[in-house]
């Protein structure tokens, strides 16, 4: 006959198990971190070596343990060409995309999707440092397997990935609160446009932003047929005393009905006077299709904001190198915004801190 205190030591023994059980499934794995791979792909032409970097810079435990991340992928063409590893953390990667997911209630089983080329990726956590994942392409190009081992858990200001998003009046009431506890670490909020349009949310953004604590840029949305220095003194007279924590930004990206003369020349002259104005390098916002027609490549000391959507990598737009910001969903639904925000991506390899007013990267 068993006894009543060894039915007492089974039932707390029961207990410590499922209350440990219990925190496991409340508790997932922190999955943050850079994870490096090498695997074969079937091209083609036959079967290449390939590396990969996986890296997951934001999870959230609520509604479902969402995380969000990037991959970066390289491909070989040719045999003897070298390896990268994972040191290299990626730096001189030939491929991109971003990838979001969720960590199931086991704890394990990760699902992640890419946003562009819209692969299906199963991933399983088979230690707390080894995750192994299937991709499975939305195209017919093949699947492949890889073991990624997880090679940073801590992150420095380099090589964590930001998100950010732009606003004007037509987005609507902002709980700049909401967006924040969502992983968005920054903002540009429109300003001005012309000689004489301000936005009428401007300065209502501006200080709520500034007590949420969030990194704030200012735009102005340029008109190719108005004066350009009359322009930048309007933008620069909404920013005085406060320029924000982020770079102002010129939005270049409209025809005017109007517009006559060196598109170039009058663009310098807004650029020029605001600087003269504000003691700060404005950044240029515009696209290729509409930038490579337009203007000629004499801009590249400015940083560059690029807007393109559905691709894994936006195109530079003629006479820059590389692009800082990347806007790369636009009208977006988000918490915390009544109506669609623009998505922004800070490139992998900017640090962030160093983006600032008047900042040299």
């Amino acid at each position: 006959m068993v006894s009543m205190r060894s039915i007492c030591g089974i039932v707390l023994a029961i207990l410590v198990v499922t209350s440990a059980y219990v925190r496991a499934v409340d508790q997932p794995p922190r999955i943050l971190g850079t994870w490096y791979g090498q695997y074969q792909v079937a091209t083609g032409d036959g079967t290449h070596q390939a590396e990969m970097w996986l890296e997951i810079f934001y999870q959230a435990n609520e509604g479902g343990w969402e995380v969000r991340g990037h991959n970066r992928w390289n491909v070989l063409d040719e045999p003897g060409e070298n390896i990268q590893g994972a040191d290299s953390k990626g730096r001189n990667f030939e491929h991109y995309d971003t990838v979001d997911g969720t960590i199931a209630k086991d704890g394990k089983t990760i699902e992640f999707a890419e946003e562009h080329r819209e692969s299906a990726i199963d991933a399983t956590l088979v230690g707390p440092d080894t995750m192994k994942a299937t991709f499975n392409p939305d195209d017919d190009s093949p699947g492949f397997h890889v073991t990624l081992k997880r090679i940073d858990t801590h992150y420095q200001p380099s090589n964590i990935n930001v998100l950010g998003i732009d606003i004007s009046h037509h987005s609507g009431e902002v709980d700049w609160e909401t967006v924040k506890e969502q992983g968005y670490k920054f903002a540009y909020v429109k300003a001005t446009e012309g000689v004489d349009d301000a936005d009428p949310m401007f300065e209502k953004h501006w200080r709520a932003l500034r007590e949420a604590g969030m990194a704030r840029g200012a735009y102005h949305f340029y008109v190719t047929e108005d004066d350009p220095a009359e322009q930048a003194r309007f933008f620069a007279s909404r920013l005085k005393g406060d320029p924000g924590t982020l770079p102002p930004a010129v939005d270049v990206e409209l025809l005017g009905h109007n517009t006559e003369g060196d598109l170039s020349k009058t663009l310098l002259v807004f650029l020029r006077t605001f600087e003269k104005e504000t003691g700060v390098k404005p950044m240029i916002y515009t696209d290729s299709n509409f930038w490579d027609v337009h203007y000629r490549p004499e801009f590249s000391e400015y940083l560059l904001w690029v807007a393109e959507y559905g691709v894994r990598m936006p195109r530079v737009p003629f006479g820059w190198k590389n692009w800082v910001l990347w806007q790369r969903n636009e009208n977006k639904k988000i918490k915390g915004v009544e109506k669609g925000v623009d998505v922004n991506l800070l490139h992998p390899e900017v640090d962030f801190e160093s983006l600032k007013p008047g900042g040299r990267l």
